[in-house]
C-alpha cells in the first residue's frame, strides 16, 4: 500500500503541478466575488476528487494496471489505494478552499455563509469520484472517457443550480437539505468504495 502510494505522490508531482497551480489561480479569482462565483469555488474541490481518476489515464498508457497485476499486490489493495488518494486530494484542496473563503468571508460578518459550504463542498469533491471510478475501473479511460465527461459535466451543472437555488431561497445552514447532500454524497462515496472493489475483482486486464 505504502509503495502504490508513494508511485501515486511520484506521478502527482510529475503530471499535476500544472493543474494544481490551475486550482490555486481560481482559489484566488474566487476571492475577487465575495463568494458569490460558486464554479470558481468549487472547481478546486472538485478537481481535488477526481485528480487521482486522471492519473489512472497515464497508467492505462504506460501498462501499469497489467503490470502491477503480476505483482504480491492483491485488486482490493489497488482499489483502496485510489480511494485513501482520492480522499488525500480531496480534503488538502477542500481545506485550502474553506480557509480561503473563511478568511474572505468571515471578515464580512458572513460566517453562516462558510458553514455552507463546508456542508456543501464535499458533495461535489466525494460525488464525483464516487461516480467516476467504478466506470473507470470497470471499462478503463479509453472506453469510459464518455461516461467521464458526461458525469463531471451534470456534476458541475447540479452544483450551480443548486448554489443558485440556496441563494435564492435564503437558506440557513441548518436546513436539512443542505446536510441531507453531504450525508448521501458520503454513502455514494462508501457504496463506490465497495462496488468499485467487485467490479476491480472481476474485470480482464
Amino acid at each position: 500500500m505504502k509503495g502504490l502510494i508513494r508511485k501515486d505522490l511520484y506521478m502527482l508531482w510529475k503530471y499535476g503541478r500544472t493543474l494544481l497551480l490551475i486550482s490555486v489561480v481560481f482559489l484566488f479569482v474566487s476571492t475577487l466575488s465575495d463568494g458569490e462565483n460558486f464554479f470558481f469555488i468549487v472547481y478546486p474541490v472538485l478537481f481535488g476528487g477526481i485528480l487521482p481518476v486522471t492519473l489512472i489515464s497515464y497508467e492505462e498508457r504506460d501498462g501499469w494496471n497489467r503490470a502491477c497485476d503480476t505483482m504480491p499486490v492483491s485488486r482490493a489493495t489497488v482499489v483502496n489505494e485510489r480511494y485513501l488518494m482520492t480522499l488525500l486530494s480531496f480534503l488538502l484542496l477542500y481545506l485550502l478552499t474553506l480557509a480561503v473563503q473563511a478568511a474572505v468571508l468571515i471578515p464580512k460578518g458572513r460566517t453562516e455563509d462558510v458553514l455552507q459550504l463546508a456542508a456543501l463542498l464535499p458533495s461535489f469533491g466525494l460525488a464525483a469520484p464516487a461516480i467516476m471510478l467504478p466506470v473507470t475501473l470497470r471499462w478503463g479511460v479509453e472506453k469510459g472517457r464518455l461516461a467521464y465527461y458526461v458525469i463531471l459535466g451534470l456534476i458541475i451543472a447540479a452544483g450551480l443550480i443548486l448554489f443558485d437555488s440556496l441563494t435564492d431561497m435564503n437558506a440557513s445552514v441548518s436546513a436539512p437539505g443542505l446536510w441531507a447532500v453531504l450525508g448521501v454524497s458520503l454513502l455514494i462515496f462508501g457504496g463506490s468504495w465497495l462496488l468499485s472493489m467487485r467490479i476491480y475483482e472481476k474485470r480482464e486486464l
